[in-house]
């Protein structure tokens, strides 16, 4: 027994030095993916969870863009699209997380570190006409991106409930892309 009580200690010791050693992420973003990947051993099912979450993360971004413009642009066209672009984000995020939910997925509460950036960047922007100029840019390559990976995610699912998703969603993003392409060519 006075072996144990001599050991215990060390134990004790050694846990505590491997867990206060281990840097715990604060990165939602991270989590999720970290997280998902020990929830689905299947890669396929993985794949389309951080596709999921990935999605969540970017509707975050330009949901926080069209605020951004919507306070900050002098453009009547740019301000209507940011509001659009704010309601129809905010209903896909909802619907996202929804999804997620139902499919045990683990999702970001915010953007990721590229987009956070781009806001930082775009808050800064002083020049009113060179923030309009960065803010439709940005929202034409987003929408782009969005555009991509979706078809992308609907050809490789398998999932059905996904597929039906992804199929509802893509005019939305295509309406979107073609009205942010408007305003950058307005302006």
């Amino acid at each position: 027994m006075k072996v144990v009580h001599r050991i215990i200690p060390f134990v004790f010791a050694g846990m505590m030095a491997v867990s206060c050693g281990k840097k715990e992420s604060t990165d939602t973003n991270e989590i999720a993916s970290e997280a998902n990947e020990e929830k689905f051993s299947d890669q396929k099912e993985e794949n389309d969870a951080d596709f999921v979450a990935e999605t969540v993360a970017a509707n975050y971004a330009e949901i926080t863009l069209a605020k951004l413009a919507a306070q900050k642009s002098d453009n009547t066209q740019i301000k209507e699209v940011a509001q659009l672009l704010e309601k129809e984000h905010s209903k896909m995020l909802e619907e996202l997380q929804t999804f997620a939910s139902l499919k045990a997925i683990t999702v970001p509460s915010e953007e990721e570190d590229d987009a956070k950036r781009k806001i930082e960047d775009l808050t800064k922007e002083d020049d009113v006409k060179e923030f309009n100029r960065e803010w439709c840019k940005a929202m034409v390559d987003q929408h782009e991106e969005n555009i991509r990976e979706f078809e992308s995610r609907l050809e490789k699912t398998k999932d059905a409930d996904l597929k039906i998703l992804i199929d509802q969603k893509l005019p939305d993003l295509r309406a979107h892309l073609n009205k942010v392409k408007a305003c950058k060519q307005s302006i």
